[in-house]
């Protein structure tokens, strides 16, 4: 298992790995430096995900770090079934982005009393089709929980699907219902979305350290878009950051197919 899997561990994700060891030890790149002899530059260009450095220089890194390769090598490894859902998420993710605008056409269609152009077959499988890709896309994230064991973002992410499926169904319900009801529904909803878009957000900073600085930028916008979207009254705003949020849901979850 030992020098093939150190081989072939691509960087960024070795100089991740190394970053998480050294932190958990509590050691600054210079204590570790005394520990293994290795100048202090070729630690930060390695962490840094600037140069893969051979096998036998990584052996001297983990003795410094007193780390097996076993726990090493093993925790972020990828089969071809995490890709193939990984790549079933992000292609739903393109999708999800570009129907939403017509699911967004049509919701705002609903306040009025012309149903010439979305009756109530239409719109009900415009919200069909939305909650399938969005359930697919947000697969993709319960394939990275499955990976990096986070409870947290497992927990949020089926929330997060049961209660877009729920809402679809309550958006169609709505219909029939008077305006004042409607924009009551709505309220709640904003609030609800916005407090596990927060949550949500959250669970991706805990991975930070294992999958870099797009994911903290990923949970930061999450938990921006979500405070926006649960005060009711920045709402507005709170959906124009959730497009930015969407686009990087879905680099994100490309990516990490392509680890």
């Amino acid at each position: 298992m030992g020098n093939k899997n150190l081989l072939t561990m691509k960087q960024p994700e070795l100089g991740r790995k190394i970053y998480e060891l050294r932190k958990q030890k509590g050691l600054t790149q210079e204590e570790l430096v005394e520990k293994c002899n290795i100048n202090v530059r070729t630690i930060q260009r390695i962490e840094a995900g600037e140069t893969t450095p051979r096998s036998f220089t990584i052996k001297i890194l983990l003795e410094a770090l007193d780390a097996s390769l076993d726990s090493f090598t093993n925790e972020t490894e990828i089969t071809d079934r995490d890709r193939n859902i990984l790549n079933i998420a992000w292609i739903s993710g393109v999708v999800y982005f570009v129907f939403g605008f017509i699911e967004t056409i049509a919701d705002v269609y609903q306040f009025t009393d012309d149903d010439s152009l979305f009756n109530i077959i239409t719109y009900s499988s415009i919200k069909i089709v939305s909650s399938i890709v969005f359930v697919l896309f947000f697969m993709g994230f319960l394939r990275v929980a499955k990976i990096y064991s986070s409870n947290l973002l497992k927990t949020i992410v089926y929330i997060f699907m049961i209660a877009y499926v729920l809402s679809a169904i309550l958006d169609v319900y709505s219909i029939s219902l008077a305006n004042e009801t409607v924009i009551v529904s709505a309220v709640i909803e904003l609030i609800v979305f916005g407090a596990i878009q927060i949550i949500f957000g959250l669970s991706l900073l805990q991975l930070k350290d294992k999958l870099g600085t797009l994911i903290q930028v990923n949970g930061i916008l999450e938990i921006i878009t979500g405070a926006c979207l649960a005060t009711v009254l920045l709402a507005s705003l709170g959906l124009v950051f959730l497009i930015a949020t969407v686009l990087i849901e879905i680099i994100v979850i490309y990516k990490f197919a392509r680890r």
